[in-house]
Parts: structure tokens; C-alpha cells; sequence
């Protein structure tokens, strides 16, 4: 059995001095790249904080309204309660409409802002109500408690 040889008997110096260069880089790269360019984990850090989104809604173009739940489902319009309950708010709604093609207003917002016990079937009814008459409508959240 024949064995190969290399041409080289014994490495020359600049192929030593290339290995430990390349050695010496990629050791340097291996440290520096983990510490400087890839997420650290475990370090907490903090978002920038959002603007006041109310700030971007024109005050007379916007009306608020809540709305509880149960049986006898109250709705409060600017902070005052509607006499009449659901049934008020689209008595209500409907003087908000007069009064806004009486002004020649476009854009005005329904801000609607739900009890959570709320149902979805109930939030989507009311939801429909305000577009219905031409409003826009938008809905007021609370953030959730982890």
C-alpha cells in the first residue's frame, strides 16, 4: 500500500503565522460578536412611551359614550346618563346626526367605551347603530392587568 506525501515536508513559516492569525481572528470575533451584537437575553429594557392618542381627536368632532351591562343597560353621553337606556342613545344618536348635517361637519367620531361584562353581541349591535348613522367610531380600551 502506497502512501501519500504531502509536497511539503514541514509547513513553511507564513502558513504557521496565517493559522495563528486566522486562529487568533476567529477567537476575537467569537467574543466580540455575543457581547456587542446579539440580543442579551435576561436584561430587562424599556419601550418608548406612546403619545396621548385622545390628543389627536378634534374635541367638537367627538362624542363619548359608555355603555353598561345588564338587563337594564344604562348609556351615559359626555359623562351625563341618556334617560332611556339603549334606547335613549339611538334617540340621541339621531340628534347628533341632525346636528351634524345641520353644521355641514364631516368626520365626526363616536367614541364608545364598554363595561367589560359587555357582550360581544352587544358591543357589535351598538358598534352598527353609530355607523349606521354616518358616524365614525372608535372604541375606548382598558389596558389588561398581567
Amino acid at each position: 500500500m502506497r502512501r501519500l506525501r504531502s509536497g511539503f515536508d514541514t509547513p513553511g513559516f507564513p502558513v504557521v503565522i496565517a493559522a495563528v492569525v486566522n486562529l487568533f481572528l476567529l477567537i476575537c470575533f467569537l467574543v466580540w460578536l455575543p457581547v456587542h451584537r446579539l440580543p442579551r437575553y435576561g436584561m430587562s429594557f424599556y419601550l418608548p412611551e406612546a403619545h396621548y392618542r385622545m390628543a389627536s381627536f378634534s374635541r367638537d368632532n367627538l362624542y363619548i359614550v359608555t355603555v353598561t351591562a345588564g338587563e337594564n343597560a344604562r348609556a351615559y353621553a359626555g359623562g351625563v346618563e341618556v334617560p332611556g337606556g339603549i334606547q335613549g342613545l339611538q334617540a340621541r344618536l339621531d340628534e347628533w346626526a341632525a346636528l351634524r348635517d345641520k353644521s355641514q361637519k364631516k368626520d365626526v367620531t363616536v367614541m364608545l367605551e364598554f363595561d367589560p361584562a359587555v357582550s360581544a353581541g352587544e358591543q357589535q349591535r351598538l358598534i352598527d347603530m353609530v355607523l349606521t348613522r354616518g358616524f365614525r367610531c372608535s372604541l375606548i380600551g382598558r389596558p389588561s392587568v398581567n
